[in-house]
């Protein structure tokens, strides 16, 4: 019974993380096989941003979020001032959440730390919009 339960607990983990993309150009790709949205989450790492670490500790370790994140979305992270990302992706803050179609048309972006409920929100709020374009 233990290892039932050790099994359904890991299980339940390592499906509920954030699926994210290393790179853009991938993200792009699977968005059109996929037919998902794309999320850029744009962070700064010399010098580490606080509110970036706030961000992907606690908001984006919900449960919730994840879940609507890796249904409806297909994640990247990028890192500022690497810039291995479409220019027109412009931000003077960090983090910087950019929601794009598969097209990667602007629908919408989320600047600087969120928590769970107001970031879900916002979310719910993009998925509405991305509906009606």
């Amino acid at each position: 019974m233990k290892k039932i339960l050790f099994f359904l607990i890991l299980t339940t983990s390592l499906f509920s993380q954030i699926e994210w993309e290393k790179d853009f150009a991938t993200a792009q790709k699977r968005a059109k096989e996929e037919k998902k949205l794309i999320l850029v989450f744009m962070e700064r790492v010399d010098p580490p941003c606080r509110w970036c670490q706030k961000m992907k500790n606690e908001t984006l370790k919900d449960k919730k979020i994840q879940n609507i994140i890796n249904r409806y979305f297909i994640p990247v992270k990028v890192i500022k001032e690497i810039k291995n990302y479409p220019s027109f992706l412009k931000s003077k803050f960090v983090p910087t959440i950019f929601y794009l179609t598969k097209e990667t048309k602007l629908i919408g972006k989320t600047v600087g730390y969120w928590d769970t409920k107001d970031f879900q929100s916002d979310l719910e709020y993009v998925l509405k919009r991305a509906k009606k374009e």
